[in-house]
């Protein structure tokens, strides 16, 4: 029979503290409830937040463990006060404001949690400071090493699939080695870490560094967007929306779950009476954490690349966050449930910070299933040293009565504890507020130093150069394999890189801004030629903006229809940029003959383009334009 006081954990097998939950392993003392799931799993409570269920989705619990519940409540509003602050930047236009809460907001509010919870006094300051600078470092330099060759990428044929090299570069190569990089700070951090290991360390190093790495290759991939002003009234505003969403809000919150899962698997130690038991399971828990940690950032790069509209782009990257997120919880709960623990006390009183109730000093709360380890080591220091103590003397039994609250009577006499330190809502909001007021405000006052006004022409003398005395080129001529058309095309050499296919020809520009010129066909099928135009861009680019309509339009010297259109390519690992297509139709014989050409966005002015006002932008649009009227159908005459 078990002491007054004290009962039989069924999984233990040994007398711990009466209460609801086992003070040594933290399972239910009672008998367990449908749906609880095994006993080392304990999905019925959270270890961070017992108040919770395991699988029940709660963003402050398990972005910011170490958090007591009223704390949690402040850093929610916190959360709240950043994605106002993004809206507002976002409906304002201004891109510099939007770009500096969507980079910086929410590294700057996890540092704040480090700061309010006491977590960054645990970790030496150095190895702070190590995992600042390298994830800086290293998100810089990625994007400086990957960026042009993802953004010449934005240059996709007209009506073409998604080429398998795209695929497995932009659309894994990229987004797995950015995954890669951003776990090395945790790495080198836990290379050098010396003392002892906790979960929870892990996760804030590994969270700190992924979260820097992506602030710092956030802001260096939106950096041109500086150039356009300090109020962009060209790009629509739902893509602006968009843009917001993923880089202020899911990428951010991904970043943060991966590295600090990571971080929880690095710095996880077990108890030397488990260290060779269920060795199996602890390995298989690590592949299955590798695994979904790969998956998730391979998905945001196959959404990448994928031709979705952005609000389904938007959706598919949220959930994979919310997927991240999951995993994160589950990785915290099971690394807190089995992790080594500190010296164990059941003799002595401590106030549990989750439920404000004094139960014995053990690994987990009596009253509520809390994770001592979900608190910083300051924080239960400071509790170690300022104990309950007992204001009357009364007879006692010695017991410490589990759910006994400061300033109540009961049995053993009356405790009195230490308040938890609170978080005030007003500090969290000034910080912020300052913080984003000053960035934003440096970045807005700095995009207007560095934006260019509007060129204008003055004739004379910016009248251009007039289209006569030029050589004429002699350029090879494509037949389509059954005949029906034929076009001159590039001849293949240094500027471009040639493929033919049945019904055309393709040019790669190798040189200068680059893109893509296409000179095929496609059967009309009754169709007049806006209708294919627009079809084709809708096609391939289902978020452009249509810039205007080229007028008097002629292909092959046959009356047409032609299009300019812009898009602003999404995505988590996409650079910022302004991408022009240009797409001219004509039909005969139920024959549609289309010259389509797709780059990066350049304005045409005096030091750039032909030398006279032209609302191309586009480089290849010098270009392409001689062979627009080369294209001639079958029976046409000689020319």
């Amino acid at each position: 029979m078990s002491a007054p006081g004290m009962m039989e954990c069924q999984v233990c097998q040994i007398d711990v503290p009466a209460g609801v939950y086992c003070g040594l392993c933290g399972v239910p003392l009672a008998d367990h409830q449908r749906g609880d799931g095994p006993h080392w799993l304990r999905a019925r409570a959270f270890s961070a937040a017992p108040g919770q269920r395991l699988l029940t989705p709660s963003l402050t619990s398990s972005l910011f463990p170490h958090l007591a519940p009223r704390s949690r409540k402040v850093f929610l509003m916190g959360l709240v006060l950043l994605a106002t602050a993004l809206t507002v930047g976002t409906v304002l236009r201004m891109p510099a404001a939007l770009i500096a809460v969507a980079s910086l907001g929410i590294p700057l509010l996890f540092a704040l949690y480090l700061r309010e919870s006491g977590v960054s006094r645990d970790i030496p300051r150095s190895t702070l400071i190590l995992t600042v600078t390298l994830g800086v470092v290293l998100g810089v330099g990625w994007v400086l090493l990957t960026g042009a060759a993802v953004a010449r990428a934005y240059g996709v044929p007209l009506g073409a699939g998604i080429a398998g090299g795209r695929i497995l570069r932009d659309g894994i190569g990229v987004p797995v080695g950015s995954m890669l990089l951003m776990l090395v700070p945790a790495l080198v951090a836990r290379l050098g870490w010396r003392g002892n290991r906790e979960s929870l360390d892990g996760y804030a190093i590994g969270a700190l560094g992924a979260l820097t790495f992506t602030a710092a290759a956030t802001l260096s991939r939106l950096a041109p967007q500086f150039s356009t002003g300090m109020i962009n009234r060209v790009r629509p505003l739902d893509g602006l929306l968009v843009e917001a969403g993923i880089r202020g809000i899911a990428m951010p919150l991904t970043a943060a779950a991966v590295g600090g899962l990571i971080g929880t698997a690095l710095w996880f130690t077990r108890p030397p009476t488990k260290v060779y038991k269920n060795r199996g399971f602890v390995r298989g828990t690590l592949i299955v954490i590798a695994l979904v940690v790969v998956a998730v950032y391979a998905g945001l790069g196959l959404l990448d690349v994928a031709r979705f509209p952005q609000w389904l782009q938007l959706a598919g990257h949220l959930t994979l966050t919310a997927l991240a997120l999951l995993a994160l919880r589950i990785g915290l709960h099971l690394a807190l449930l089995h992790e080594a623990q500190d010296e164990i006390r059941t003799d002595e009183p401590i106030l549990c910070v989750e439920c404000d109730h004094v139960v014995p000093d053990a690994p987990f709360c009596a009253a509520c299933g809390a994770a001592m380890h979900a608190s910083s080591r300051r924080s239960r220091r400071t509790r170690r040293d300022d104990r309950p103590i007992r204001l009357a003397e009364e007879p006692a039994t010695g017991e410490i009565v589990v759910g006994l609250k400061p300033g109540y009577s009961l049995h053993a006499g009356t405790f009195e504890a230490l308040e938890p330190p609170k978080t005030s809502f007003r500090t969290v909001a000034l910080v912020l507020g300052i913080a984003v007021v000053v960035l934003a405000g440096s970045l807005v006052g700095l995009s207007g130093l560095i934006s260019k006004p509007a060129a204008k022409y003055i004739c004379p003398p910016d009248c251009g150069s007039p289209p006569m005395n030029r050589a004429v080129e002699i350029n090879p001529r494509f037949t389509s394999a059954d005949g029906a058309f034929s076009v001159s095309y590039p001849v293949e050499g240094a500027a471009y890189q040639i493929s033919k296919q049945d019904n055309g020809v393709t040019a790669v520009l190798q040189a200068g801004d680059g893109g893509t010129m296409q000179l095929f066909s496609r059967p009309a099928a009754g169709r007049t030629p806006k209708e294919i135009a627009v079809d084709l861009v809708n096609e391939t680019f289902p978020d452009t903006k249509t810039a205007y309509e080229i007028p008097n339009t002629m292909v092959g010297y046959q009356h047409g229809y032609g299009l300019a259109a812009d898009l602003w390519p999404q995505g988590a690992m996409s650079s910022s940029t302004r991408m022009r297509v240009i797409v001219m139709v004509a039909v005969k014989n139920d024959l549609a003959l289309i010259a389509g050409a797709v780059g990066p966005y350049r304005a045409f002015g005096p030091d750039f383009g032909s030398g006279k006002p032209s609302a191309a932008n586009l480089q290849l649009a010098l270009d392409m334009g001689k062979y627009v009227n080369s294209f001639s159908w079958r029976g046409d005459p000689p020319r």
